[in-house]
């Protein structure tokens, strides 16, 4: 909408010779007009950087309390390993020290 409304505004401006041909005030207006813009394009792109600033700040935040999680969970697997280590010892001790000498009991049914 913005391009055609100024293509119709150059067309009238020129076709009704409200200036004559350098059109220096026509000039004047679009330069003007383009400092604008480009200062409303420049504050865009910052609101849009800050925004994906806060967007990278919030997904940075969320990967920093996965890897805490995750390091949570290799000591909590470590020591699970640990302690199956330690019940895997502990049976095998019991095992070798029973009067069977490892092998089941049975208590002589058939």
């Amino acid at each position: 909408m913005f391009v055609y409304l100024h293509i119709i505004w150059f067309a009238v401006w020129i076709i009704f010779r409200v200036e004559n041909y350098p059109f220096g005030l026509l000039t004047m207006i679009v330069s003007l007009e383009a400092i604008f813009l480009s200062t409303f394009v420049m504050i865009s792109q910052n609101r849009a950087d800050a925004k994906r600033q806060v967007i990278a700040d919030q997904q940075w935040k969320t990967v920093q309390e996965e890897d805490q999680q995750n390091r949570q969970l290799l000591d909590l697997s470590n020591q699970i390993l640990e302690l199956t280590k330690a019940v895997h010892a502990y049976a095998l001790t019991a095992a070798s020290n029973s009067p069977s000498g490892g092998a089941a009991e049975t208590d002589g049914r058939s």
